[in-house]
């Protein structure tokens, strides 16, 4: 659990910014692709701010924390996974967006499962 107050006060701050932005920059349903593409990286740069936003905490309080590294790597690998998306949908290819998977769940349910209040918003994995 990520329980230490100075990091998990900034973290759900951070989430709320974050979540604020992601329903800010949907794409209408039935969008043309470029609108769709500009939405996911617009998306992806809010999760990147908030992973930056964590990360800028002092490394060692983030230490303590255990499960903070990992639960900014998965918020990273999922940015990652959607910009591959985004580039192949860009590029008229099959784009074919898969939740990445953690230890064989969906990695969201570990991303929700860490004690903050910060879940991952659907808008983020449900992609098509």
């Amino acid at each position: 659990m990520i329980d230490n107050p100075p990091v998990s006060e900034v973290a759900e701050d951070a989430c709320a910014t974050m979540r604020t932005a992601v329903a800010a920059k949907a794409a209408p349903p039935g969008a043309p692709v470029d609108t769709r593409v500009r939405s996911i990286r617009e998306r992806n740069a809010a999760l990147t701010a908030m992973v930056a936003r964590v990360r800028d905490l002092d490394p060692a309080l983030l230490s303590e924390d255990r499960p903070t590294r990992a639960w900014l790597a998965d918020w990273e690998h999922l940015v990652e996974v959607r910009e591959r998306y985004a580039a192949d949908l860009a590029a008229g290819r099959g784009a074919h967006f898969v939740v990445p998977t953690a230890d064989g769940e969906p990695l969201a349910v570990r991303m929700n499962s860490v004690g903050l209040i910060c879940e991952v918003p659907a808008q983020l994995v449900d992609l098509q």
